[in-house]
């Protein structure tokens, strides 16, 4: 419950923040805004990658190796 009343909180503190700010007269050119995008394509293609790779390790401990497999059949034809 505690939890729960903190992260209430702090989203109301947040809600008040952005509420309560006034205009800040900031002008971004195209260039600051191909920076930001390519910042996220950038993060994103990492995590997908990272997690590609995270993957493949995973599917590898659950795989036999075709040598082995082969081998085992070997042995219980005869």
């Amino acid at each position: 419950m505690n939890k729960h009343l903190n992260l209430g909180a702090i989203a109301l503190a947040a809600s008040f923040y952005l509420i309560s700010t006034g205009p800040s007269y900031a002008y971004l050119d195209p260039g600051t805004g191909s920076m930001i995008l390519t910042a996220i394509l950038g993060a994103i293609a990492a995590t997908t990658y990272t997690l590609k790779g995270y993957l493949s390790r995973f599917k590898m401990l659950f795989r036999r190796d075709q040598k082995d497999s082969a081998r085992h059949d070997g042995d219980n034809k005869g």
